[in-house]
């Protein structure tokens, strides 16, 4: 039986990212391998390749009441 899926190698290749960040967005996906291979479903990359990153997003700048240039 042979199995399809995507490996991270493959998703680095594709995104152009490191193999720590790629996995970490998996996980952040909740995305489980379907084997001990880590082998992930089809699919998985389409699925995180929007994934935010972690961390809080910048805050807005306030308003000074001056006019802009």
């Amino acid at each position: 039986m042979k199995m399809t899926g995507e490996t991270i190698d493959e998703m680095m290749d594709a995104l152009g990212l490191p193999f720590k960040t790629v996995e970490a967005r998996i996980q952040r996906a909740g995305i489980k391998p379907i084997s001990r291979r880590v082998l992930y479903p089809i699919g998985t990359l389409e699925a995180i390749r929007n994934v935010p990153g972690k961390g809080r997003p910048p805050k807005a700048k306030p308003d000074t009441g001056k006019p802009k240039r």
